[in-house]
């Protein structure tokens, strides 16, 4: 665009070239590139909460796996009691809950928090009675040919607490095993 007749343009001040301009903003983002303070907190500030999360998430997941664990060396040893029978002087009950109680010791803060399920089924008789409300539980190893099922658990809260904190309050381990006496 030409400056109006009889105005003569004036010559933009040095302060004012774009070159200039251009090449002070380039050294201040060069040096705010350079400055590093505050970095490292910064980085852990970001990081840390993930870092404790994954580290409270694999304490968490190997003491689950630990429990499963120990609850599944008491269901194979309760239900190789059922197979082979009740040690003398014992009658079944007494006889699973003393090696639960054994296995499980490290796992449950008292006895009275295992949870011991037997049904006995004879051949020909359906499983219709899976969830009756009525069914009490008796605890003997059946007859020979019978169809035993076992049914052991226990709760117990987390060990970080993370669990709470994402919305539950306890963990239920539990196993179902499903045996048939010898003929």
């Amino acid at each position: 665009m030409k400056p109006a007749p009889g105005c003569a343009a004036a010559p933009l001040p040095r302060s004012h070239n774009l070159k200039t301009w251009l090449a002070r903003r380039w050294q201040r983002v060069r040096r705010l590139g350079r400055a590093q303070r505050g970095v490292a907190a910064l980085e852990y500030a970001i990081v840390a909460p993930l870092l404790f999360g994954v580290i409270f998430v694999a304490v968490e997941t190997t003491v689950m796996l630990f429990a499963d664990s120990a609850l599944e060396t008491a269901a194979n040893r309760v239900t190789r009691i059922g197979k082979l029978g009740v040690p003398e002087g014992m009658d079944c009950e007494t006889a699973v809950r003393a090696e639960m109680e054994r296995v499980l010791s490290r796992w449950v803060a008292s006895p009275a928090d295992l949870r011991i399920d037997v049904k006995v089924y004879e051949p020909g008789m359906p499983f219709d009675d899976v969830d009756d409300e009525s069914y009490v539980p008796v605890c003997d190893a059946g007859d020979r040919g019978d169809m035993v099922v076992y049914r052991l658990g226990f709760d117990r809260p987390g060990l970080t607490g993370f669990v709470t904190w994402l919305g539950g309050d306890i963990l239920r381990f539990e196993r179902i095993v499903l045996i048939q006496n010898e003929p």
